[in-house]
């Protein structure tokens, strides 16, 4: 028997059934090269639910985001290749395995009142059988996030890895002729506005968890740090003290921020423990030591410091209390960002004119130019280390690309208009 799997959700979760043996339908992530593994999508049926008739045209709609959602997500993997499923049977595997795919999405939906239901499988069309079974309910309003949820599931179905298309993105625009937060989905549907204070409001970050953000903001007048509960809606000040309170970050535990003040000689980084209100110095100089970014263990924070004279890249470990310089090359480093898995920081350099996103072992070294045509600032990973956003516009309106975490396969993000910066990718949601 094939493994099957039930979740009802509101925004997820339910029960799981017992799974037997898994099919032959596998991508193995770690292989040297990485064979596209074809699956057939059918559109997605309206099933009319009891009394509540859906006009044509809203069906047409809702199926048309469902079916668009699903396409972009295993496109966006580079792992599939997508084919039209012949015939009209849901589950017809003769039909699938002659049109050449290995595997096959057939779904469909009803609608009552604002309640969106879906109910997905996924097929192994070689062995035969049913591989997966997800029920979703949701907002009629935003079908392709249950799709994004549905994705993750044949994601780890067929690689044993989480994925991350249900993940989020924060990130800073100005399309009301302010800097404002902004929230969205991974590929840049369903923005949400985060902040509406008309001041100067940048450097988002999430916590841990997803469930909260601290950001910059000069709704004060000068920089303070501020945290925003995504589900109560709650903002208030976390860091005001006299100076600047700049580039806050979360530590892995969610217990502690590291982040920028003023110092008593010049910008340095600090620990602020969030349950006691103490802060402990970490950087004591006379340069300007910003940007700071925690290994995935906590051990260690990468920051940016001009001690050297131009901005490098520098480490210390937070055990020993030692800095460690990490870049050598360049005129201007500076945008650490750890990989989740320890082994890497990405970095932006100048070498005196745009910016480009680089590269380099978390020691220091190897460092690798990922993209070349300028303007290019700001990496963040994905929460799986296999992509890096990052805002880039080189004489034109930034905006927001994705690429491998190669430098392959760059698209750029369509989440909405004006000037979009600061990107920061969520971890897994919970």
């Amino acid at each position: 028997m094939i493994k099957k799997l039930f979740i009802t959700a509101v925004i997820l979760i339910s029960a799981i059934a017992p799974s037997p043996a898994r099919s032959n339908v596998y991508i193995d992530l770690s292989a040297p090269s990485e064979r596209r593994l074809p699956v057939a999508i059918r559109e997605f049926r309206h099933k009319p639910a009891q009394g509540a008739a859906l006009p044509d045209d809203a069906s047409k709609k809702i199926q048309k985001s469902l079916s668009e959602a699903l396409r972009g997500d295993l496109g966006f993997s580079g792992l599939f290749t997508i084919i039209d499923a012949p015939g009209e049977d849901g589950a017809d595997l003769k039909k699938c395995r002659a049109s050449a795919a290995d595997a096959l999405v057939a779904g469909e939906f009803s609608v009552e009142k604002d309640k969106l239901t879906v109910e997905v499988k996924l097929y192994d069309c070689v062995g035969g059988g049913e591989l997966l079974y997800r029920r979703y309910i949701g907002s009629a309003n935003n079908p392709a996030r249950l799709i994004h949820y549905f994705a993750d599931h044949l994601y780890r179905e067929l690689t044993g890895k989480k994925g991350i298309f249900s993940t989020r993105i924060l990130f800073v625009s100005d399309r009301t002729g302010n800097k404002e937060i902004y929230a969205a989905d991974y590929d840049g549907g369903n923005v949400m506005q985060l902040t509406r204070n008309g001041h100067i409001n940048i450097s988002p970050q999430w916590s841990p968890n997803g469930k909260k953000v601290i950001y910059v903001s000069y709704k004060s007048g000068t920089p303070g740090l501020y945290m925003l509960d995504m589900r109560s809606g709650s903002d208030s000040a976390v860091s005001a003290k006299v100076g600047i309170n700049i580039g806050g970050r979360f530590s892995p535990d969610a217990g502690r921020i590291a982040l920028t003040l003023s110092g008593e000689k010049s910008p340095e980084i600090y620990i602020l423990t969030l349950d006691t209100g103490d802060y402990r110095r970490i950087t004591d100089n006379y340069a300007i030591d910003v940007s700071p970014s925690w290994s995935p263990d906590g051990s260690k924070i990468a920051y940016t410091s001009d001690i050297s004279g131009n901005p490098h890249i520098f480490m210390v470990d937070l055990n020993e209390g030692k800095p460690k310089r990490l870049t050598y090359d360049g005129k201007y480093d500076s945008s650490p960002a750890w990989s989740p898995d320890g082994r890497s920081i990405a970095f932006s350099r100048s070498n005196g004119a745009d910016f480009d996103i680089w590269v380099m072992d978390s020691t220091g070294g190897n460092e690798r130019q990922l993209t070349f045509q300028g303007g290019n600032q700001s990496p963040s990973w994905s929460p799986d280390g296999r992509y890096i956003i990052y805002s880039g516009g080189n004489g034109a309106k930034t905006a927001l690309y994705i690429m491998q975490a190669d430098g392959t396969s760059v698209r750029k993000i369509d989440a909405g208009g004006g000037n979009i910066s600061g990107p920061a990718w969520s971890p897994y949601m919970q």
